[in-house]
């Protein structure tokens, strides 16, 4: 059995003198969960990402097809007021 002093010791060197295999498992479990909080960090990132741009890119859509009808109207009106004028010109 240690004593306390050697305890006190073993704690301060940090598994210094625990089995190979112990040490080897404390590292790794550390490892999967650094990887874990991780995957579950990017995730959450990329989760928020897409619903951020699942919200923007309809409204962008529903905004191009907007400006894209009101330019193609005002074509078409600006059209039909420049024949009128024209065959206003050719009346006179």
């Amino acid at each position: 059995m240690k004593k306390r002093t050697e305890i006190q010791q073993d704690l301060k060197r940090g598994f210094g003198s625990a089995p190979t295999g112990i040490k080897i498992l404390v590292k790794w479990l550390l490892v999967g969960f650094g990887a874990y909080v991780a995957v579950r960090f990017v995730c959450a990132f990329v989760g928020g990402v897409a619903t951020v741009l699942g919200g923007i890119l309809p409204t962008l859509v529903v905004l191009a097809v907007v400006v894209f009808l009101i330019r193609a109207v005002w074509r078409i009106l600006s059209a039909i007021l420049l024949l009128f004028i024209i065959l206003f010109c050719v009346i006179l």
